[in-house]
């Protein structure tokens, strides 16, 4: 942490990227942060490949497209993923930087950086940053507790994911105090649908197969289903229909958002290790959730898929 904070302090220029297919914490913590930099009278700029979902439009994420502020800012750093290639466009920008930092609770990658805070036994970047903050002596206002908020219970599973633990209650009550509207929040997070979810919800049960007595399901959108449903895609909340089903362990989503590339999702109900499953794949994440990018043909990928997923639960059993 004290490397950080001595980045944050020294430099006056930031770009802070997340994720492709950003969810809240990844959102969230680039927003807290961004809005703390700002604070704290520095200029920071937020960079993701991606659309931010709709339940998590409230957090109100300016996402900057002009790549030309990137080589012009002091330092670079990385929210919510360890790797280069989960920055999608802009990895190559990242890999360009004066100055590469890491902010992050996934376990630690091969990639170096410069400056590394990662805490891999913090359930979310946003709580991390919690800790942070307190460290730089910043106050808060509802506008960033709201999104260390959103991205602290997102992450968390709503406080029920194994990697909740006691401190994830206490951030949550003292970013509570700041007064924001934490009903909205949660509606928007963990019930809004869409209008045309129904729709959304008969495509994704017609192309959902069991596999391995119900232990597996494996649920797929080729391309045309996706440019239909796009925006319910990009919300990762939109699949938890399937969660806890007795006797599934594990759900597998392929997503084909470009001709031949497969963005997957992997989720858990209470043993496997999906962060292994998606490890296969080139991709990484939590126990409970992960994901990772393919290329080639859905012919492959399924089977594929399907001997990660038996030789988890084989080892899990």
């Amino acid at each position: 942490m004290k490397d950080i904070i001595n980045l944050i302090n020294k430099k006056n220029s930031f770009a802070l990227f997340c994720h492709i297919s950003p969810d809240a914490d990844a959102l969230g913590s680039a927003n807290a942060l961004n809005l703390v930099l700002k604070k704290l009278h520095k200029k920071a700029y937020i960079f993701c490949d991606g659309k931010v979902p709709r339940n998590i439009s409230f957090l109100k994420v300016s996402l900057e497209k002009n790549v030309s502020l990137i080589s012009t800012v002091d330092a670079c750093i990385m929210l919510d993923c360890n790797s280069l290639d989960r920055l999608g466009f802009y990895a190559k920008f990242f890999e360009k930087a004066k100055i590469k930092a890491i902010i992050d609770h996934h376990q630690k990658g091969d990639y170096k950086f410069n400056v590394e805070y990662v805490d891999s036994s913090s359930p979310s970047t946003a709580d991390v940053l919690c800790e942070l903050f307190k460290q730089l002596n910043v106050k808060l206002n509802p506008t960033i507790a709201l999104n260390l908020y959103a991205g602290l219970s997102s992450d968390t599973g709503c406080f029920m994911h194994p990697s909740t633990d006691i401190n994830s209650h206490i951030h949550s009550a003292e970013l509570i105090e700041y007064n924001f509207n934490l009903e909205d929040a949660n509606y928007n997070m963990f019930k809004y649908k869409q209008r045309n979810f129904l729709h959304f919800y008969k495509n994704a049960l017609r192309n959902t197969k069991q596999y391995l007595r119900g232990k597996l399901y494996i649920t797929t959108f080729n391309f045309r289903a996706y440019k239909r449903f796009s925006k319910i895609c990009e919300d990762s909340a939109s699949f938890q229909f399937l969660d806890g089903i007795d006797g599934n362990e594990i759900r597998a989503r392929i997503t084909e958002k470009e001709s031949g590339i497969f963005y997957l999702s992997f989720r858990s109900n209470k043993f496997a290790n999906v962060c292994l499953v998606a490890e296969k794949f080139g991709g990484g994440g939590h126990i409970r959730a992960s994901g990772a990018t393919y290329v080639g043909s859905l012919k492959e990928l399924v089977p594929k898929i399907l001997d990660a997923c038996k030789e988890e639960l084989g080892k899990a059993k």
